[in-house]
C-alpha cells in the first residue's frame, strides 16, 4: 500500500511539474511571439544613424499632395510622356553626389504613387495586366536600378518604398486589371483585404520587381498595408516574405500601417517600424522613449524637412540643431530616422537650401 501510494503521489507530482513547465513555456511563447523581428539586417542601419526619403511621385512633382488645396491632379493632367520625360530628366550622378556629401546612412526611394500606380520602372507584368503598353504607366528607364547602381558605388544603401501591394485605387483601369473593387475596399484598401486573384496579380508584379533588383537593394518600405491584407493564402505574408528573402535573405522589411505607424505589423517579417508622420512634429515628443515600438523591431522614424510637404516646398521648417539634436536623441535610444528635403522635378536634385542643410548635419553628426 505504501508503495502504491507514494508511485500515486511521484506520479501526480510529475505531472504537476510538467504541468508547470508547459504553462511557463507557454507564456514565454505568449510573451515573445509578438515580439519577434524578421532575419533583416538592420546593424547597418543604426551604424548609419539617418538617411533620406526620395517622395518621387507624379503627382508630388506635379505640386499635389495632402498638404495643398486640391489634393490631386485631374487624370487628365498626368501624361505617360510627361511623366517619362521626368523620369529621364533625373540626374542621377548629381544626386548620389548630393548624398555623398550629405553623408546619409540611406536612401528610401519611391517606385510608386499609392493612389495612381505610376512607376519609375518597367514592369511587363504590369503592363500585361492592365493594358498599359509598356512606357504608358511604367516608364521606359529604370530609374530605380540606374539610382541604385550610382548609390551602391558611393556606398550608399537603398530602401525601396512600394505601394503596390494594396495601393492604385485611384486609376479605374488599373483597378479593373488587378481584378480589384476601390469601391467595396476604399481608396487605400482599408475596408477589407484583396481576394485571391487581386494578391495573386499584385504578388506577381512585386515579384518581377524583387527578382530584378535582388541584392542590389537593401530593403522594402511598403506602403498602404493593413495587419490582414495578406493574411489568406494562397499568396499571403509568407509569399511575399519568401520573395524578397529568395535573393536578399538579409533585406530590410516595414509595413506602414496608418492605424499605429511604431508597431510590429507582422511578427517575424518587418524588421523597422515605418514611422511616417503627415504633419510637421515636435521632435522632442518623437522618440523612441516617448513614441515606444511595439515589439522587437527597430524604431524608426520619419518626417518631413520642407515647408509644405514630402519632397515639397521653398524653405526649411526645422533648424540644423533641432534636426542634428532629434537624431542624436533617437540614435541614444536605439532608433533611427528619416528625413526628406524638398527637390527640383525637372532634376531630381534637393534643392540648394536643403542640400545645404543635409551637408551641415552629415559633418556634425558624421
Amino acid at each position: 500500500m505504501k508503495f502504491l501510494l507514494a508511485t500515486k503521489s511521484d506520479s501526480e507530482n510529475e505531472l504537476k511539474n510538467k504541468g508547470r513547465l508547459f504553462l511557463s513555456v507557454l507564456m514565454l511563447l505568449l510573451i515573445q511571439f509578438p515580439l519577434l523581428a524578421g532575419n533583416g539586417d538592420t546593424s547597418w542601419m543604426i551604424k548609419g544613424k539617418y538617411g533620406i526619403f526620395m517622395h518621387y511621385q507624379y503627382r508630388i512633382l506635379l505640386n499635389y499632395s495632402v498638404m495643398t488645396n486640391p489634393k490631386f491632379p485631374e487624370p487628365n493632367q498626368m501624361t505617360a510622356s510627361e511623366w517619362n520625360r521626368f523620369v529621364d530628366g533625373f540626374d542621377v550622378k548629381g544626386f548620389a553626389n548630393q548624398m555623398a556629401q550629405a553623408k546619409v546612412g540611406w536612401v528610401l526611394f519611391g517606385l510608386d504613387d499609392a493612389y495612381f500606380g505610376w512607376m519609375c520602372a518597367p514592369n511587363k507584368a504590369f503592363s500585361e495586366f492592365t493594358g498599359y503598353a509598356p512606357g504608358d504607366k511604367c516608364t521606359r528607364r529604370d530609374l530605380i536600378m540606374d539610382v541604385t547602381d550610382a548609390l551602391n558605388k558611393k556606398g550608399i544603401k537603398v530602401i525601396i518604398y512600394y505601394a503596390g501591394l494594396n495601393g492604385y485605387m485611384m486609376d479605374s483601369k488599373v483597378v479593373a486589371g488587378l481584378k480589384d473593387d476601390a469601391a467595396l475596399r476604399g481608396v487605400l484598401g482599408e475596408k477589407i483585404p484583396p481576394k485571391a486573384e487581386c494578391r495573386k496579380r499584385r504578388v506577381d508584379i512585386f515579384r518581377e520587381f524583387a527578382d530584378r533588383y535582388k541584392n542590389k537593394i537593401a530593403g522594402w518600405w511598403f506602403d498602404i498595408i493593413e495587419p490582414n491584407s495578406y493574411s489568406e493564402s494562397p499568396d499571403d505574408w509568407s509569399t511575399i516574405t519568401s520573395i524578397i528573402r529568395k535573393d536578399n535573405p538579409k533585406a530590410v522589411i516595414a509595413f506602414s500601417h496608418g492605424g499605429n505607424e511604431f508597431e510590429c505589423v507582422k511578427p517575424g517579417i518587418d524588421d523597422f517600424t515605418a514611422g511616417d508622420t503627415w504633419s510637421k512634429q515636435d521632435l522632442t515628443s518623437l522618440t523612441p522613449k516617448l513614441r515606444p515600438v511595439k515589439g522587437d523591431i527597430l524604431w524608426h522614424g520619419k518626417i518631413y524637412c520642407g515647408n509644405v510637404y514630402h519632397g515639397q516646398g521653398d524653405a526649411n521648417q526645422f533648424t540644423d540643431q533641432e534636426l542634428i539634436g532629434w537624431i542624436k536623441t533617437c540614435n541614444q535610444q536605439g532608433g533611427v530616422c528619416t528625413l526628406d528635403w524638398p527637390f527640383n522635378p525637372k532634376t531630381g536634385l534637393i534643392k540648394d537650401f536643403g542640400i545645404q542643410q543635409m551637408i551641415r548635419i552629415g559633418n556634425v553628426l558624421k
